[in-house]
């Protein structure tokens, strides 16, 4: 599996743009990247165990979504986990990234980025009236679990 970026801007292409100018910038220089499919197989699952003990613990979170980047940490594994988590129980604040480092001992190898958010700053997000940071994109949408049979 690879990944294609147009080396001048770092736009993220599909391989179907891989022989035709860039869409942004017009320019038909590539950059391809190898991808090892089992890092970004345990990323991914990493990142839905992470979203899955979030719902656990948050009350409040209505929705996660991962974040993509130009640099997509599925093309380089040394990038984080990038979460959005939308908390009806959260005060308005802006986009704030919060860090933390790796816990595998808890099973999340990865470092992580999360950024939550009220749900009407998750609207303007997507209106983009609120920025993410510079190059970052809402990605899959991280589905809450299904409650435990038996109440438990």
């Amino acid at each position: 599996m690879s990944a294609i970026q147009c080396a001048k801007c770092e736009k993220s292409l599909t391989p179907e743009q891989l022989n035709t100018p860039c869409p942004d910038c017009g320019s038909l220089d590539r950059t391809i990247f190898a991808v090892d499919e089992a890092e970004a197989t345990a990323t991914t699952e990493a990142a839905k165990e992470l979203a899955n003990r979030h719902y656990e613990l948050e009350a409040g979170l209505t929705q996660i979504f991962r974040i993509t980047d130009k640099a997509e940490s599925q093309v380089l594994p040394a990038y984080p986990i990038k979460l959005l988590e939308v908390n009806e129980n959260t005060v308005e604040s802006g986009v704030m990234p919060l860090h933390f480092g790796p816990a595998p001992a808890s099973g999340i190898p990865f470092s992580s980025i999360i950024i939550e958010v009220t749900p009407n700053e998750f609207k303007k997000i997507q209106s983009n009236e609120l920025k993410l940071p510079e190059g970052w994109e809402i990605g899959e949408e991280l589905a809450k679990p299904s409650p435990s049979i038996g109440g438990a």
